[in-house]
């Protein structure tokens, strides 16, 4: 479980990507906000794990699939008035007007109509079916806060918290790699994690 790795590849990644998006429009802007959104709880389950805070590291994890989802849900799938109301300056008003935002399974569903989305979806699913219902639990202070809470949980699953971070951040910087509307930098993110697999969940 070696952070710096972590933080070596991850910073690479940002190099890579740290291009601005290919059009000024708020879609884009908001979508590339929610990524690096994510990739800040990211970097927040990496300092929760180095400090031995395994709930609050798990907690993060769950905010983290949320974001990097809402990111490219808003993409893709957004309408034009769910973006301006995302992309508003906050305040009692904009809060209010954004209460009833699609959750993660709504927009799951929305974005399985997205053909070239497939590969991504897969990745999206196979995190929500294995660990959405656990990492809810820990939000919400359920029986998996208190159970690490009062017993030290294992090596192995705070391990698997750690990759499954590092995987969902890789997730965030193919999408901002996208939204640059750069050819081929998506494969530069992929080629540049190969020397990293011990980074990242064991492959299935």
């Amino acid at each position: 479980m070696d952070t710096t790795r972590a933080d070596e590849l991850l910073s690479h990644l940002f190099d890579v990507v740290n291009l601005p998006p290919y059009d000024e429009s708020d879609r884009l802007l908001l979508s590339r906000t929610l990524a690096i959104t994510s990739l800040h709880f990211a970097a927040s389950v990496r300092s929760l794990r180095e400090a031995r805070l395994a709930v609050g590291a798990a907690a993060m994890l769950r905010s983290q699939f949320e974001a990097l989802v809402r990111g490219v849900w808003v993409l893709y799938c957004a309408s034009d008035d769910q973006v301006e109301r995302l992309s508003s300056l906050l305040s009692v008003e904009s809060q209010q007007a954004t209460k009833n935002m699609p959750q993660v399974t709504e927009m799951l569903g929305k974005l399985e109509n997205q053909p070239q989305l497939a590969n991504l979806l897969v990745a999206l699913r196979e995190f929500k079916d294995s660990s959405w219902l656990p990492l809810n639990s820990f939000v919400h202070s359920g029986i998996h806060a208190v159970h690490w809470t009062r017993f030290e949980p294992s090596a192995g699953l705070v391990d698997q918290v750690f990759r499954s971070s590092n995987g969902l951040a890789v997730l965030a910087y193919q999408h901002l790699a996208i939204i640059t509307g750069q050819p081929g930098l998506q494969r530069d993110v992929i080629a540049a994690c190969a020397a990293y697999s011990s980074c990242f969940p064991d492959p299935r």
